[in-house]
């Protein structure tokens, strides 16, 4: 995807839907800081559109600001995670009594990677007790 068509907000826009992806792929892991600098320079674009990009993060939740150091992969805590994967269960139900045949395999296919995601998280930031606690919650 060239950039050189894209209008400012679009820019800025884009180079968060790459680093989003980068985030959900744990390409960049959780507590891990994230340099405008080198996002500007592999991108090939400068700083601003950059720092708007990161903005647009930290407001969706995905990365932490920290005063005069910049930002981090916001790591979630034990009950954002528990209830992340409730939430996994109800969209797993409400998608199976509710899907269209064609919406239905979308879903069922980005409910499956939201799920590795979930239990890839699981292994990287927390250990097998913590696992067994979330699959004793109850699901609804």
């Amino acid at each position: 995807m060239g950039t050189q068509f894209l209008q400012p907000r679009a820019l800025c826009e884009a180079i968060a839907d790459r680093v989003r992806e980068r985030i959900l792929c744990y390409d960049l892991k959780p507590g891990e800081a994230v340099n405008e600098g080198e996002l500007a320079q592999a991108y090939g674009v400068s700083r601003t559109p950059v720092r708007e990009a990161l903005k647009l993060l930290h407001h969706e939740g995905l990365l932490t600001a920290h005063p005069r150091r910049g930002m981090t992969v916001t790591v979630l805590s034990e009950p954002q995670l528990a209830e992340a994967v409730q939430l996994h269960h109800l969209l797993c139900a409400y998608a199976h009594q509710h899907g269209v045949p064609s919406v239905a395999a979308s879903w069922n296919s980005m409910l499956n990677r939201m799920l590795e995601m979930t239990e890839r998280r699981l292994q990287l930031g927390y250990g097998p007790e913590f696992r067994h606690r979330l699959q004793a919650i109850p699901s609804q």
